[in-house]
């Protein structure tokens, strides 16, 4: 039988190559079975359905950054299988805007002078996802999310809506999806 520089011959590094990957199957299928109800990748408690989205309180000076990241939420949620309520929800998610920023992120040289050539907006929230039935807190943190725009094909609100996007999805993956 040949053998190859390591002394393994093509036969047997097939055979390993089939058991690992039959091993990587049988694992796969094996987890499903361990969650007891998934959500969108998640395990949130059967019980929730249904959850409120009061406006965010803006601590920042930027106008309306609250507004844009309630709205944003709220899509993201409709996106979801929960469905916002107003009144007697199941669980609610509230927060606050605490940071707002937008700074020079890279540079770039053009002959003697050092240009900036992106920027980044960076959002930060405190944020408490809590399960009314139970009188419980699912989640409370600090979330962040950040949005890079090119400065000479962008501009601020770019860069903006794109930080805004990554927020809400950080929320609602520490929120709901971590469950």
């Amino acid at each position: 039988m040949k053998k190859n520089i390591a002394g393994v011959s093509p036969l047997r590094r097939k055979l390993y190559q089939y058991i690992t990957i039959a091993a990587i199957i049988a694992q796969t299928l094996a987890l499903p079975s361990c969650s007891v109800y998934s959500f969108s990748g998640s395990t949130l408690p059967g019980h929730i359905k249904t959850v409120e989205l009061p406006v965010f309180e803006n601590k920042t000076l930027e106008p309306g950054i609250n507004d844009d990241v309630t709205t944003e939420l709220s899509r993201e949620v409709m996106s979801s299988q929960l469905r916002p309520a107003n009144e007697d929800a199941d669980a609610v998610i509230r927060g606050a805007v605490t940071r707002y920023t937008n700074q020079p992120h890279t540079f770039g040289a053009g002959g003697t002078e050092v240009n900036v050539e992106q920027y980044i907006v960076k959002v930060s929230a405190e944020v408490e996802f809590y399960d009314n039935r139970k009188n419980e807190q699912i989640y409370k943190g600090t979330v962040s999310g950040d949005g890079l725009y090119n400065f000479e094909t962008e501009d601020e609100q770019t860069g903006r809506t794109k930080a805004i996007k990554d927020l809400v999805e950080k929320i609602f993956q520490n929120s709901v999806q971590i469950w």
